[in-house]
Parts: structure tokens; C-alpha cells; sequence
């Protein structure tokens, strides 16, 4: 999650979510090497397609970066580019995880979403105080803002939101298999494209539209039993 974050914040939601789109294909092979699940050859061709189409929308990212925003944000656009692999990287491997535990028994979704949650707040809180240690932030400067109220109730919202949909994630992992529940999550890549392009009020490049449902078309049919 902290890479995806780092990717919107540099690329921008949509191409970050086109690109971290490919996790269930990587999932998928992850799945074929550790819980033994095997893939046909039509299966890792549509997993190259999948990195190919990734690898197009990469090249396109920073070429917009370069031409609008100068040759010195290459460097950002390229740290975005690999917030998304660790986000792709992270969640392929958590699905994977998540239905070995759920296979073996040892623990229901909803214990297994609640050590995943607890965990990531925990890590989350050491990772903001460090920030905020090495940039010279203090606590008074935080509460003085004058949008506290407002950033407080959009930080609830988003919590909410979030812990909603990974609760529904993983239930439809512990009901239909790592597989299939990742195909269905990934159309998320769509939909990222079109709140952002709403919300920001610019629209994506035709082959970035292309790059982003020839990602979610060759993931599905990689994940899809």
C-alpha cells in the first residue's frame, strides 16, 4: 500500500492503478509456484501481454512526465513507476498468503484481515513519527491547521472505505479461491482511471485506455480458473 500511495502521488492515481492492476497475474504465478496451482501456455502468454501493456504505459507515463513537467521529474516518475511494482510485488504475494491460510484452516478471513490491519497501522505509525522526526514536523503544527476537521473526517472516510473493501476482498478470497476473487478486485484499474480523469478533470491518453483494459483483459484470463 505505501507503494501505491507513492506511485499516485508521483504518476498519478490512474496510471498507478493500470499499473498495479498486473497483481493478480503475478499473483497467479506466485500461486503456480507455491500452492502448486499450474497455468497453461495461452495463461503466461497473456501474462507477457499483461507486462508488455505495463511496460508501454510506464514508457507513456514518463514520456508525459518529460514533455509537460520537464526532464527533472523523470526522477519521481520513475520512483512512482516502482511504487507501483512494490504495490503489484505486495499484493500478489497477500492474496497468495491469504489462501494458503484460509486452505491449511488455521484462520478465518476475518482474523486473518484483522492481523493484516493491526499490523499495517502499527507499521504505518512507526513509518509517519520517523517522518515526521526527520522533517521537523511537530504535533502542534499538525493540530494548528485550519482543515484539521476536515482532513480528520476525510481520513475516517477513507479508513472505512478501505476496511470495507478489504473485508469484501477477503471474504471472496476465502469463498472463491485467491484466483478468481483477484480477477474480479482488479477491475478497480477501470475505475481508478475514471475517478481520477473526473476528479482532476483531465482525460487519459487513448493508449493509455488501451494499455489499461489489454492489463485487466490478460489479467483476468491469467487469474480465472
Amino acid at each position: 500500500m505505501s507503494g501505491y500511495v507513492l506511485a499516485a502521488s508521483n504518476i498519478g492515481a490512474g496510471y498507478a492503478a493500470a499499473i498495479s492492476a498486473l497483481y493478480p497475474a503475478f499473483g497467479a504465478v506466485l500461486s503456480a509456484i507455491i500452492l502448486k496451482e499450474r497455468l497453461s501456455a495461452k495463461k503466461y502468454a497473456a501474462f507477457t501481454l499483461a507486462l508488455i501493456a505495463v511496460g508501454a504505459l510506464g514508457y507513456y507515463s514518463c514520456s508525459d512526465a518529460q514533455n509537460t513537467l520537464g526532464s527533472a521529474n523523470i526522477t519521481n516518475t520513475l520512483l512512482g513507476l516502482a511504487g507501483a511494482f512494490l504495490s503489484v510485488i505486495g499484493w500478489g504475494s497477500e492474496a497468495v498468503v491469504c489462501a494458503w491460510a484460509t486452505r491449511k484452516q488455521s484462520a478465518d478471513d476475518e482474523t486473518i484481515l484483522h492481523i493484516r490491519e493491526t499490523v499495517s497501522a502499527i507499521s504505518y505509525t512507526i513509518i509517519a513519527l520517523i517522518l515526521c522526526f526527520t522533517a521537523n514536523i511537530s504535533a502542534s503544527s499538525i493540530f494548528a491547521s485550519s482543515k484539521l476537521l476536515t482532513t480528520i473526517l476525510m481520513l475516517i472516510a477513507i479508513g472505512l472505505l478501505g476496511t470495507g473493501s478489504y473485508l469484501s476482498y477477503y471474504r471472496g478470497i476465502s469463498q472463491v479461491g485467491a484466483s478468481r476473487a483477484m480477477a474480479a478486485n482488479v477491475t478497480y484499474a477501470a475505475w481508478g482511471m475514471i475517478t481520477s480523469s473526473i476528479i482532476y478533470q483531465t482525460m487519459p491518453s487513448i493508449i493509455a485506455w488501451i494499455c489499461c483494459i489489454t492489463i485487466i483483459c490478460s489479467t483476468i484470463f491469467v487469474a480465472r480458473k
